[in-house]
C-alpha cells in the first residue's frame, strides 16, 4: 500500500524517467523510475525493488515486488451532460428593395 502510494503521486505529476519520493517530514524514501512504455517502478531508500503499475486507459494496475497482481484504481470517466443549446439571437436583416 506505501509504494501504491508512492506510484500515484508519479502518475499525478505525469511521466518522469526519475523521479525522488520524499515524506511528510522531508526524509527521503525512494525513487520511481518510468520506462517508455508507460511502467513505473518504485524502489525504497535502500534501493530495494518495492513494486510497479502500469496505466492502461483510465486504469492503473499495481503489481508487487515479485509480480503479483495487487489491484487497480479506476480514474473516473466524465461524461458531459447532454444540454440543448438555444438558437443564437438572429441578426436583424437589411431591408431588400424590391424590383430592381
Amino acid at each position: 500500500m506505501k509504494y501504491q502510494f508512492c506510484l500515484v503521486i508519479l502518475l499525478i505529476s505525469g511521466i518522469a524517467h526519475g523521479q525522488a519520493v520524499y515524506g511528510p517530514n522531508g526524509e527521503y524514501k525512494g525513487y520511481i523510475q518510468t520506462s517508455p512504455n508507460g511502467v513505473s517502478n518504485s524502489y525504497s531508500a535502500t534501493g530495494a525493488f518495492q513494486g510497479s503499475a502500469q496505466v492502461q486507459g483510465n486504469q492503473t494496475n499495481f503489481y508487487g515486488p515479485q509480480g503479483q497482481y495487487q489491484g487497480n484504481i479506476q480514474a473516473p470517466v466524465y461524461t458531459p451532460p447532454n444540454t440543448t443549446i438555444g438558437t443564437p439571437p438572429q441578426v436583424n436583416q437589411v431591408p431588400s428593395i424590391k424590383g430592381w
